[in-house]
């Protein structure tokens, strides 16, 4: 890929140089240089995919994620191919799964407002990562994160290394990476500790949330994380129920973001609350219609120039403002 400015967005790389790279130069092309990504006017494939503003010339470097209804990939809930460079991947990537999965507020012994997913997310992280910098990309697939109702499956194109025991994983692990630029990049992000310890800290932060430990196996020729949501009883109830009592359970919380985002953008079409939010009109469609069976939304105005509203008796408050996940 030729370097030009609609290739990297220029704040975005300056501050990640600033805070993490430590080159003297605020030169787009020389701080590319020193990281040895770039070679005369061409970026490497790691440079391309490390730093580009969009990916989607690499489709199968996009990570494609959906949420099912049950437990088998039969019925989509939602879905989403992730377009940001690799290091903006993964926190697209838990954004959208965060959007999909439970919360339960606790109060602490001081009071403290304590928030409990149904999964860690910081273990899905160390998933996300892990997929990321250690795939094939020689491999045409993409990496797919497929959540069910209990579970969540991290598939990653490419074998686990022979060098090591998948059974003794957290026990005999080493760094192996398969990408070394793409490691030595988010090493230097600090993302990774280059240590082979990811999958020894997925253990722990499952164990802290009260998770199962997760099943690491090969299928299909792509190395599988599988994530078991917690035991408690109660991380189901609360939160993200839903907008109210009318709403079936199966919706999930996709819809109470949507939800807040008319309340603060109203007039809006379908066509228009897709881009801002980057979702799909399809299932901005399905959401509309639950809200308005709901009686929260209405369409108020011409089908060309019209949008949608809040219904001015709706009592409905969020309890749940989506957390932002910092990667």
């Amino acid at each position: 890929m030729v370097l030009s400015d609609d290739v990297i967005r220029a704040n975005w790389f300056l501050a990640l140089n600033e805070k993490h790279f430590g080159i003297d130069s605020k030169d787009i092309k020389t701080i590319l240089i020193v990281l040895e990504v770039l070679r005369e006017t061409q970026l490497t494939q790691a440079g391309f995919l490390c730093f580009a503003d969009n990916i989607s010339a690499s489709p199968n470097a996009m990570i494609k994620l959906a949420r099912f209804k049950g437990e088998s990939p039969d019925v989509f809930i939602d879905m989403k191919n992730t377009t940001r460079n690799l290091i903006e991947a993964v926190n697209e990537s838990l954004i959208f799964i965060t959007r999909s999965i439970n919360i339960k507020v606790e109060i602490g012994r001081q009071a403290e407002r304590i928030e409990k997913w149904d999964y860690s997310v910081e273990a899905l992280r160390e998933g996300l990562i892990n997929a990321v910098v250690h795939r094939d990309y020689s491999d045409p697939g993409n990496i797919q994160v497929r959540i069910f109702d209990s579970r969540i499956e991290i598939w990653s194109p490419g074998l686990f290394p022979r060098e090591l025991d998948i059974s003794r994983i957290e026990t005999e692990c080493r760094s192996i990476p398969r990408n070394k630029k793409i490691a030595e990049i988010f090493y230097r992000v600090d993302l990774i500790e280059n240590w082979g310890t990811g999958f020894i800290r997925m253990l722990s932060q499952c164990k802290t949330n009260g998770n199962p430990r997760p099943k690491f196996e090969e299928k299909a020729g792509a190395f599988v994380i599988t994530f078991f949501r917690a035991l408690n009883e109660g991380i189901n109830e609360g939160i993200n129920e839903g907008i109210n009592e009318g709403i079936n359970e199966e919706i999930n919380e996709g819809i109470n973001g949507l939800f807040q985002f008319i309340q603060r953008n109203q007039g809006l079409r379908i066509n228009q609350i897709s881009k801002r939010i980057n979702v799909s009109s399809k299932t901005i469609e399905h959401w509309i219609s639950a809200l308005k069976t709901s009686g929260k939304i209405e369409f108020r105005g011409s089908k060309k120039t019209g949008g949608y509203f809040l219904i001015e008796n709706s009592t409905t408050k969020q309890k749940n403002p989506r957390t932002n996940v910092q990667s």
